[in-house]
């Protein structure tokens, strides 16, 4: 026969066995838990990163595009800067032949051999 010590005993065991349980069925739930969060944090991550590309991407194309508008703008002002000379140069042929000789020579002067003394 049980005597009441074993009653005791028998019923700590299982309260015990009940709380292991609980505690069993509280871990998984936290796994769970600890797994969607890891997700959450992984989709976060990935929406963090589209976002920058995407903001690189955008800086770049606005970037390029104020390039291509300067190199534009440049190209336009050279063009313009040729015509004027070859303007004034129909306009004024002798002063242009004069003023050609004269840079020539002092260029001459300048990076020719004597220029080294």
């Amino acid at each position: 026969m049980a005597t009441a010590k074993d009653n005791v005993q028998e019923l700590e065991n299982r309260r015990l066995e009940k709380e292991i349980q609980q505690l069993k069925t509280d871990l998984a739930a936290l796994r769970d838990d600890i797994r969607a969060l890891a997700g959450a944090l992984g989709d976060t991550a990935v929406d963090y990163r589209d976002q920058a590309a995407e903001e690189v991407a955008r800086k770049a194309a606005e970037t390029r595009q104020r390039a291509e508008e300067k190199l534009r703008q440049a190209r336009e002002a050279g063009e313009e800067a040729i015509e004027a000379v070859q303007a004034r140069i129909v306009e004024r042929p002798l002063a242009s032949l004069l003023g050609a000789a004269a840079l020539g020579f002092l260029v001459g002067r300048l990076l020719g051999p004597g220029a080294r003394r």
